[in-house]
């Protein structure tokens, strides 16, 4: 299957970005005067969704506090965390060939979309890219219509797109939004070994697979 563009999500498919996810967090709700979590199978929730459900997800905590502590996690994630990452091995090959090869690149994360832009610039992988798109200050943006924000700026009928990602959010996303998908088990949500399900084309266990399947 031939495709134009291909989407990727960020965090758990082109970097892992979760030492300073994690710490940003739980520098969070210290301020809130909470306890920090130390669980990483709990830390690793809080990678995925939505950022107001990752602190309900990961902390359990009350809505009153939510917006407070999304303002926090903000502030520490922009000013340390962001820097706090590193690319997975063979992603720049991975890009760098795929480009080549004449497709169309793009991000589509659930990061804040300038956050998810800096830190494209920041590692040097921005020139990679067509379109980076991501969530909006209130987080009221599904991924769904980040991928079709995407598809948009580079005018692309999503049957020639495919989205790249680690979690169930991307394999919503990639249906609700009629692209395809490709699962990655090297990152925060499907666990090594994942078999394909419904929605999923593939799984891959390292970007450089997706050299071989997409041709």
């Amino acid at each position: 299957m031939k495709f134009k563009l291909v989407i990727f999500d960020l965090d758990g498919t082109l970097m892992n970005t979760s030492p300073g996810i994690f710490d940003s967090a739980n520098k969070a709700m210290v301020q809130l005067g909470r306890q920090p979590e130390s669980d990483v199978k709990q830390l690793s929730k809080f990678i995925g969704p939505p950022i107001i459900q990752c602190f309900k997800n990961t902390y359990n905590l009350e809505d009153e506090f939510i917006e407070q502590a999304v303002a926090n996690y903000r502030v520490e994630y922009s000013l340390h965390g962001q820097y706090n990452a590193v690319a997975y091995p063979q992603i720049i090959e991975t890009l760098a060939q795929l480009k080549e090869r004449g497709y169309l690149l793009a991000v589509g994360t659930l990061k804040h979309e300038e956050l998810a832009t800096n830190m494209m610039q920041y590692f040097e992988l921005a020139p990679f890219f067509s379109s980076i798109r991501g969530a909006d200050m209130g987080s009221k943006l599904t991924k769904a219509d980040i991928v079709k924000n995407v598809l948009s700026d580079l005018k692309i009928d999503p049957s020639d797109a495919v989205l790249i990602g680690d979690t169930t959010h991307d394999l919503i996303g990639a249906k609700d939004s009629g692209v395809k998908f490709v699962a990655v088990d090297y990152g925060f949500g499907f666990p090594r070994g994942q078999q394909p399900i419904e929605g999923m084309l593939k799984v891959i266990s390292s970007p450089g697979e997706l050299l071989t399947f997409l041709g």
